[in-house]
């Protein structure tokens, strides 16, 4: 039965002081597993983790099972000890790829030949391995989903197994495995058997994406004691913007900004950074044949934007600037006539993506993420340069 963990208990001492906003979603945790921690082979617990990509859940989970290494839980009476690790699921094709990954963590010298085993089989070596080293385990089983995708009936055997050896155990037979499950959604519930969940109860926590200020907060928290060069406020909510809650996608953009700046030789990391990495990572690419699909009058406003931007080295825009530097730029490729589609054009590029009007009290702002305005003003250039004047008038 599925139920979402609603109260707190008391917190055990293994709390980190820094959890980067997730203290409720690391509580929680605790509370899911809070017989097992304290009395390790005699109660068993599985909880499922659910949030979109870089929402935390990978930071909790590290802290918790850190925590786990470092107190050495043991049974007193049956001198049980509790163990916890990770097997990133997305990694593998097969349940039997997963149990041996799990296995080889507890023995490295560990071998068998996957095309000649069973799912169950390498469990029960799994499970003889952990009796005759006296400890249990709590698995987390990271991006069970893309599992799920992949092989749907050999997960349900996946988990059924694993719950086989953790079921009215006694003092001499201990409950040998926890499960944590981390998936971005219960989708993948949909595709597996439910008779698998019905013995054990079955805790949901689910984590939001990070709000603007929480990543800004965060990233300013690891340039102080990480970031070398150089960084405005107005760059890093631009990266706030980009990442969208994603601190796995901000804290890359900002590792990999920095990287850029070094060996363009700048002391500073620019938003002209920023972009040129979104576009490396992005899934939206804009590339010269995508700009060649463009007509004039969206070239025009898009070099519009992105010659304003390789002008400076602003995030943002301010949208009062941009109706006369549009009709600047019709006017040097003598197309003054798609100067009356301005709202129609910057409308249009919002809806592709490729701009993004951002409101401030009364005040609206432009930015371009997904490529250098560099890059972009010298595919424009390219497109159009046959409409170029011979003398432009610029404002």
């Amino acid at each position: 039965m599925l139920m979402i963990a609603k109260s707190i208990t008391p917190r055990l001492d293994i709390l980190s002081d820094e959890l980067n906003f997730r203290d409720y979603e690391f509580e929680e945790l605790l509370t899911s597993f809070r017989r097992v921690l304290t009395n390790p082979g005699e109660a068993i617990a599985r909880v499922i983790l659910i949030g979109p990509p870089g929402s935390g859940k990978s930071f909790v989970l590290h802290n918790f099972q850190n925590k786990i290494q470092m107190k050495r839980i043991i049974n007193r009476e049956t001198d049980v000890q509790l163990k916890c690790l990770t097997v990133d699921c997305g990694k593998y094709n097969s349940s039997k790829e997963v149990v041996m990954a799990i296995i080889q963590q507890i023995d490295p010298y560990f071998y068998a030949n996957l095309d000649e085993c069973f799912t169950a089989e390498l469990q029960y070596i799994l499970a003889d391995i952990l009796l005759a080293k006296k400890e249990t385990l709590i698995v987390i089983f990271d991006n069970i989903d893309s599992l799920v995708t992949k092989e749907p009936e050999e997960v349900n055997s996946l988990l059924y197994g694993f719950q086989r050896f953790s079921e009215g155990k006694t003092k001499d037979e201990p409950n040998l495995f926890s499960q944590i499950l981390v998936a971005q959604d219960l989708e993948f519930l949909t595709e597996l058997d439910r008779t698998v969940f019905r013995k054990i109860s079955t805790d949901v926590i689910p984590f939001e994406a990070y709000s603007s200020e929480q990543t800004v907060q965060l990233l300013n928290e690891h340039i102080k004691k990480k970031v070398k060069r150089k960084i405005t406020e107005e760059t890093v909510w631009f990266i706030s913007m980009i990442a969208r809650g994603n601190m796995h996608l901000a804290f890359e953009l900002l590792t990999e900004g920095e990287a850029l700046a070094q060996r363009e030789q700048s002391i500073t990391i620019h938003p002209e950074h920023i972009r040129s990495i979104n576009k490396r990572i992005t899934d939206f690419q804009i590339t010269e044949q995508k700009v060649e699909e463009f007509t004039l009058g969206t070239k025009l406003m898009l070099l519009t934007i992105a010659r304003k931007f390789k002008a400076n080295t602003k995030a943002f825009l301010n949208f009062l600037d941009l109706p006369c530097l549009y009709i600047s730029i019709c006017e040097e490729y003598d197309q003054m006539q798609q100067a009356k589609y301005f709202s129609e054009i910057l409308g249009d590029l919002e809806k592709m993506c490729i701009v993004s009007l951002h409101y401030v009290e009364r005040e609206i702002f432009v930015t371009l993420s997904d490529i250098s305005a560099t890059e972009l003003s010298c595919y424009l250039e390219k497109s159009v340069k046959q409409k170029r004047r011979d003398k432009p008038y610029f404002l």
